[in-house]
């Protein structure tokens, strides 16, 4: 039953990552913390992910923008790292419901105002946003909304969004899975729910990926605000409930 849930997960979450740039990490967020210890959870979380950003940043390898993703990428890995550690020690309960609120405020904001402000992809911009999503990435294995945000404002087309955010995700799942195995998160039982994970993530993006190519960019824009403020929304009130 636990292996059938996981693929479950998997497949919803995947299909949605393959399509918008993020969103298995908060799939997998809301419900594998109920089927494993919180650190273990997180842990699952970026070693079944990294199947799918690993094949996405290959596949789309030339269109990944590496002078915005560098700065973005240092500050976070950086803050993660603290975070991480920090977090391993503490109840995340109350700064989830932070994260979940924080999304909601940033998803209107970028709705309501992101055709008339364009984010310039500059080493500061990065560095901040960054600074976000490794709070994210640290505690809850979550960076990919804030991410997502400033690299649809900053980058010339989907292609270069996809490529960019995921090879991102594949850097920073790296680094957090092995701080957090070092820590003991992952166990050698874990090995079959990881495989499964794997096949399944496999025909998620697969499948999201063919759907990917037909969806209009403006779309595909209003989707990532409308799923930032749902997900965050959640997200704050599954502590408050």
């Amino acid at each position: 039953m636990l292996l059938f849930f996981v693929v479950l997960i998997v497949l919803v979450g995947s299909f949605l990552q393959a399509n918008i740039g993020f969103g298995f990490p908060i799939i997998a967020m809301i419900f594998f913390p109920s089927l494993f210890p919180f650190s273990t959870a997180v842990t699952l979380n970026q070693v079944i992910a990294i199947a799918s950003t690993l094949f996405v940043s290959i596949r789309y390898r030339a269109h990944i923008r590496w002078c915005i993703l560098l700065p973005l990428l240092v500050s976070s890995i950086l803050v993660a790292q603290l975070v991480i550690l920090f977090s391993l020690s503490i109840d995340a309960s109350s700064l989830t419901i932070v994260l979940g609120l924080f999304l909601v405020l940033l998803s209107l904001y970028f709705a309501r105002f992101s055709e008339r402000i364009r984010i310039r992809a500059t080493m500061t911009n990065g560095f901040l946003m960054g600074l976000f999503a490794g709070i994210g990435n640290g505690f809850f294995g979550i960076g990919g909304p804030p991410v997502a945000l400033y690299l649809f404002a900053s980058v010339p087309d989907k292609k270069s969004y996809l490529a960019t955010i995921q090879a991102y995700f594949l850097f920073c799942n790296i680094h957090s899975i092995l701080v957090r195995s070092l820590h003991g998160s992952l166990q050698v039982s874990h090995i079959p729910i990881i495989l499964v994970g794997w096949v399944s993530i496999a025909i998620g993006t697969y499948t999201g990926l063919k759907l990917f190519s037909k969806v209009p960019e403006y779309v595909l824009k209003r989707i990532v605000y409308l799923f930032v403020g749902l997900s965050g929304l959640w997200i704050a009130l599954q502590q408050l409930l």
